[in-house]
């Protein structure tokens, strides 16, 4: 009883860490209208809405038939760098969209290589608007760029792992290839695809750096605006609730296209898709999308960095670079460390004692991924404001309400990996070790965690992933003086010193490479472990 009542005690504690702010920022609701918000709400407010969800809505759409054209190319038909675009094409996934989009502004700017080619070459002087991308449709190509991995990772590994079967039927039946992809496998991959596109929506609505550097009216530099530009936090507060109700109402969306429908296979043995040669058309349009596409998602902008880096060595102050990439690292290790323990906690509470409240309280854990960067910054800091004037205390920015910030937004990248995990076990061991005297403690330290150390490595590196790319979370809760390689980027790219952002953003790509690789390494030999047991 009395260890029941410790975890309970646990998950409790950290459901309410992740409720209270977010609580703080929906009354921020009720708080008394001001002339700054009668301001937003007769002139701004319908501009925002309108801008954010055309920005959104677009983004995923484009997204959507992007990566489900990739997963179907790389997984249906043989064309050479095949099996390397299928690992390759995830690699985007560790540029963050604000280096992305940094990047291609500078490369399609007047001074920029593309208008320089154009001049000294080709003797033409193209007009100064040509080729700008700083505007909504350049960030829908930005975001569609650097985020349709979240769509691509999902249908990617349902058509690897259940689609063969089906093609197969299909194909007896006279289908073709085609026939048979839009009409049974395309309907077949909607949970999947609907599950990456939310995040990817997620994704969009938190950006901060690419919508600031573009100039767009949305939601997130509508708070940014609120709160720094007009000097207040109320009004602040008002549109991060706004945009929290917009988040949740995405998210119920999301349950409603996903429907009841569900799918299973009467039998267990199931078959890949067998890719076959190209013919026709198809021989130069799919290797030009699979190839094009990694091009310009990762070989162009990382070859644009590296020869910036290169060019620009001598006016960085590599000091401050590495005291950045030592604040990134510390901060992001640490809360991917705590987020990983908490995911622990609550999951191993939900598996050993599966009562409607413990469900509820792991439900509560996994809205803050939905929740956008800078409404939970505010919400945080409306939490330490609301202490330090109840208590009296000085108000003080610190790395720990950054971490905790982290907490609040990642927990649920972490719960993912880890439910799995203790699904993947089972109870049968942690039963067998129960029935000889050990506690729930001792056995989840002894039994359980050694058996599952590859769900706990995934849990910290996707979290891990994640918090070093994140920049609105930093740029509203850091302290003086303390500077992450994200904030460092941002601030050169504002002063427009794109070139000197190169050595910082690659080292942001770095970190996060390295965690990409090992994630998409697991699941491959997790592949060939699951159709080794088949």
């Amino acid at each position: 009883m009395k260890a029941r009542i410790g975890w309970l005690t646990g998950s409790s504690l950290i459901v309410c860490v992740m409720a209270l702010p977010i609580l703080g920022v929906l009354m921020g609701l009720f708080s008394p209208v001001n002339d700054t918000w009668r301001h937003i709400q007769q002139y701004l407010l319908a501009d925002y809405l309108i801008e954010t969800a055309l920005l959104t809505i677009s983004s995923v759409l484009c997204g959507i038939i992007l990566a489900s054209a990739l997963a179907w190319f790389v997984t249906a038909y043989q064309f050479p760098g095949r099996k390397f675009l299928s690992v390759a094409l995830v690699m985007p996934l560790a540029i963050p969209p604000y280096i992305g989009g940094y990047t291609y502004v500078s490369l399609t700017g007047y001074t920029g290589p593309i208008h320089v080619f154009f001049r000294e070459h080709l003797g033409w002087t193209p007009p100064p608007g040509f080729l700008d991308i700083q505007n909504i449709y350049g960030a829908i190509f930005v975001f569609t760029l650097f985020l349709y991995p979240y769509i691509y990772l999902v249908v990617r590994s349902f058509l690897d792992r259940q689609a063969g079967q089906l093609l197969e039927a299909s194909r007896m039946l006279g289908a073709s290839r085609t026939y048979t992809y839009f009409r049974v496998i395309l309907p077949l991959t909607r949970n999947a695809v609907v599950a990456g596109a939310t995040l990817m929506a997620f994704e969009v609505l938190s950006d901060y750096g690419v919508v600031s550097h573009f100039g767009l009216n949305v939601f997130t530099t509508a708070i940014f605006k609120a709160w720094l530009g007009f000097n207040d936090v109320a009004s602040g507060l008002k549109l991060a609730a706004i945009l929290l109700i917009v988040v949740t109402s995405v998210s119920m969306g999301e349950k409603a296209l996903r429907g009841r429908r569900s799918y299973a296979y009467a039998s267990a043995q199931v078959t890949p898709i067998q890719a076959v040669a190209l013919d026709g058309w198809r021989k130069i349009i799919v290797p030009a999308l699979c190839w094009g596409t990694f091009i310009v998602a990762l070989v162009i902008p990382v070859g644009q960095m590296v020869y910036w880096a290169v060019l620009s060595w001598d006016n960085i102050r590599r000091s401050g670079i590495v005291e950045a990439f030592s604040a990134t690292l510390s901060v992001a290790f640490v809360g991917a460390l705590l987020t990983t323990l908490c995911a622990v906690i609550v999951a191993e509470h939900q598996r050993i004692w599966p009562t409607r409240f413990s469900k509820l309280m792991a439900r509560i854990t996994v809205v803050g991924y939905s929740i956008p960067s800078t409404v939970i910054a505010l919400s945080v800091l409306s939490l330490i404001f609301w202490v330090a004037n109840a208590w009296g205390l000085p108000l003080t920015l610190s790395p720990a309400m950054i971490v905790l910030a982290y907490l609040i937004r990642y927990l649920a990248v972490s719960m993912q990996p880890i439910e799995s995990g203790f699904e993947r076990i089972g109870t049968r061991f942690t039963e067998a070790s129960r029935c000889l005297g050990h506690g729930p403690t001792k056995t989840l330290v002894r039994v359980d965690l050694p058996m599952m150390k590859t769900a706990l490595y995934g849990a910290f590196l996707l979290a891990f992933i994640d918090m070093v790319k994140e920049l609105p979370i930093v740029l509203i809760l850091r302290p003086y003086n303390f500077s992450t390689l994200s904030t460092t980027v941002f601030q050169y790219a504002n002063d427009e010193q794109i070139p000197e952002s190169a050595l910082a953003s690659l080292l942001i790509i770095g970190l996060a490479f390295i965690p990409v690789l090992l994630l998409v390494a697991r699941g491959s030999s997790t592949d060939k472990k699951d159709k080794t047991l088949r």
